[in-house]
């Protein structure tokens, strides 16, 4: 077992090391293997909603990319449901792709929350991260509540069409 495993950690440095800290039960295990990962100069980069799976991962480039199922306040359900979303459907070009195509009952308000937190919507550069929590002037909701607003008028907008005898109104 050991040779075969000194065998990945040479030829697959990047696979076998998301596959350990996948498996790393607590805090201190996978800290002490994102250490090694970097002492073998593998970067762990942070999660993103168009690339990041349930747990940690090797993308395209080779690199580790952490899971959405780590992060604290993110949901098994809304996590699978974006993943899913996302395979069905092609990755989210924007923040407001994300919720007309997000399923609101299992993607709430504090998972978003989480999510922004994380950084996992640092992949749309049209927003930073604290924009989203920022209040306008003279209105008591932020920017994601409204974003939140917006998805769900879209899919009620959409149901409604869907239902009426001209669907295209």
């Amino acid at each position: 077992v050991a040779y075969q495993t000194a065998y990945l950690k040479a030829h697959y440095p990047a696979e076998y090391m998301a596959a350990v800290l996948n498996n790393a039960g607590n805090i201190e295990k996978i800290t002490f293997f994102m250490e090694e990962c970097k002492r073998m100069g593998r970067m762990v980069l942070g999660p993103d909603i168009n690339e990041s799976k349930q747990g940690f991962a090797v993308n395209s480039a080779g690199l580790i990319r952490f899971g959405l199922g780590g992060l604290k306040g993110v949901g098994e359900a809304a996590v699978e449901s974006v993943i899913t979303e996302r395979e069905m459907n092609g990755p989210y070009s924007s923040v407001f792709d994300l919720v007309k195509r997000m399923n609101q009952r299992t993607v709430n308000k504090k998972t978003l929350e989480s999510l922004v937190y994380a950084g996992a919507f640092d992949c749309f550069p049209e927003m930073h991260r604290a924009q989203y929590f920022n209040v306008p002037q003279g209105e008591n909701i932020n920017c994601l509540e409204k974003i939140i607003r917006f998805g769900s008028q879209f899919q009620m907008s959409q149901t409604t069409t869907a239902n009426t005898l001209f669907g295209d109104m």
